[in-house]
């Protein structure tokens, strides 16, 4: 089964560490990377570039728009992300407790209903 986790944190929490801390975590993710690499259960992975870059498309009155940046509901912002190939909901989960953005965030796992691939 396929599972997305979606690295979720405030700017704040990570921006506010030392830079000393900073790295540590960088680090950790990269370890992290490896064990999922290492346990056959990564299909991709990346880390998004920060929101006020996005492109927001949406229709208004039956035409479609563009916005540049995204309105932010409060100020949890998504990160990155794991796509994951586990048996289960337990195992993803399993795999989101031991993610090091879990310390400074949180994970919002979902499974994958349905993928055209």
């Amino acid at each position: 089964m396929k599972y997305l986790l979606l690295c979720q944190f405030k700017p704040a929490s990570f921006a506010d560490a030392p830079a000393g801390a900073q790295q540590q975590i960088m680090q950790a993710m990269m370890e992290y990377n490896h064990q999922l690499i290492q346990a056959g259960v990564l299909l991709a992975a990346g880390q998004l570039a920060p929101p006020e870059t996005a492109q927001r498309v949406y229709a208004e009155k039956g035409r479609i728009k563009t916005q540049e940046g995204l309105a932010l509901e409060g100020d949890t912002q998504i990160g990155g992300y794991y796509l994951i190939d586990v048996p289960g909901e337990p195992d993803a989960t399993g795999w989101a407790a031991k993610c090091p953005a879990a310390q400074f965030g949180a994970l919002q796992v979902r499974q994958v209903a349905y993928s055209p691939l």
